[in-house]
């Protein structure tokens, strides 16, 4: 089975060549995890505008033997390393530069958020933002998803996609793009700018992002945008298929059990484009329809409630990333029995219900 990264080995073609598809985005979307705060500077500020901005080529790129821990942050970081040094001498890849380094993590203000911009030939430029990182804050803000609108992370992303549109000359149009919660950011964020930027739009790439609290598709502002977006996610995709979704889903080949399966390099790819299956699989259907009939029968309130506890119970722990080396495992899990025992009998007794209730959505799918 080939995956992006033989795509990314085996491709010499340029993009003038050979135009830019659905593989190319999912390698930028994936290429947000690398630790780009090492090489370049983050121009994030509170005020308007950003600060100013440097580059990078790919080919420029610390590689993995120079810098492991460019690439080591990532969820799945045997790949993103080798990764980083085959796009590093890609004949494809190399001359794309990468600029405007936008990151911001803060527990304060509830963010994990960042982006950058690809530039390829052509006068087209590729806007992603990085999916969900090892961070606690990072996986507290995916919950936020289910009962908040929009999150933090939601106005980032809006707020960035304003500021390139200035930056980048009115000639260049561009994609924007994402894997995970960075997919549920490129639509927020497209959907949300002006008339203008829309026009300049080319797609809108969310790979096995989650959807929204509401129906999203059906206000007037997504619809100017619906036929750019591409909803890309792998056959037993769960992450993908959270919440409320646009139609038009297209499900690619991956042999991957179950929660493996959100790693793009489990992804079967064929020469121009992804395989894909005819529909969803049925068992994974099965496992979102409980969760999200369990969300259905939750007020905002209860799902905040909930998140609040977990994010309470798991920071616990004194991991502040769970990709990042740490104290062991032993030592985490004794600190987060320990916190659950000093939850107060309120929120304890939600806990057991909640859990209680998922179990019971589960038999009545079964």
């Amino acid at each position: 089975m080939a995956t992006i990264l033989d795509y990314v080995k085996n491709e010499s073609r340029s993009f003038e060549e050979f135009p830019f598809n659905h593989i190319d985005s999912l390698v930028f979307a994936e290429a947000t995890y690398f630790q780009w705060e090492y090489p370049l500077h983050n121009i994030w500020t509170a005020e308007w505008p950003y600060k100013i901005s440097d580059a990078i080529l790919l080919s420029e790129m610390p590689s993995s033997e120079e810098l492991p821990l460019f690439g080591q942050y990532a969820a799945d970081t045997p790949n993103n390393l080798k990764m980083i040094d085959i796009l590093r001498g890609s004949p494809r890849f190399k001359d794309v530069k990468v600029s405007h380094l936008c990151a911001r993590t803060n527990d304060k203000e509830q963010i994990q958020f960042a982006a950058m911009c690809f530039h390829l030939p052509c006068d087209i430029c590729y806007i992603a933002f990085r999916g969900t990182d090892g961070s606690l804050i990072g996986w507290k803000e995916d919950f936020q998803l289910s009962y908040q609108y929009p999150v933090p992370a939601q106005e980032e992303a809006a707020r960035y996609l304003t500021f390139l549109a200035r930056e980048i000359p009115p000639h260049v149009k561009f994609y924007i793009g994402g894997h995970s919660k960075g997919g549920n950011l490129s639509i927020h964020a497209a959907t949300s700018c002006t008339d203008a930027v829309k026009s300049r739009i080319l797609g809108v790439y969310s790979f096995d992002g989650p959807g929204f609290p509401f129906n999203l598709h059906e206000t007037e502002e997504y619809k100017k945008i619906a036929d750019l977006v591409h909803h890309l996610v792998p056959s037993a995709s769960f992450v993908g298929m959270l919440l409320q979704s646009a139609p038009g889903t297209r499900f690619i080949t991956n042999k991957a059990v179950w929660l493996k399966q959100h790693s793009p390099f489990t992804w079967e790819v064929g020469e121009d484009d992804f395989c894909y299956e005819p529909g969803w699989d049925i068992n994974a259907k099965a496992r979102i329809d409980t969760v999200n009939s369990w969300l259905e029968d939750q007020s905002h309130e209860d799902r905040e409630s909930f998140t609040e506890m977990l994010y309470h119970i798991a920071s616990s722990s004194g991991a502040s990333n769970i990709f990042r080396p740490g104290s062991s495992w032993a030592l985490k899990m004794s600190r987060i029995i320990e916190a659950t025992r000093h939850v107060d009998a309120k929120s304890r007794s939600r806990l057991v219900e909640t859990l209680r209730l998922m179990v019971l959505f589960s038999f009545r799918q079964k």
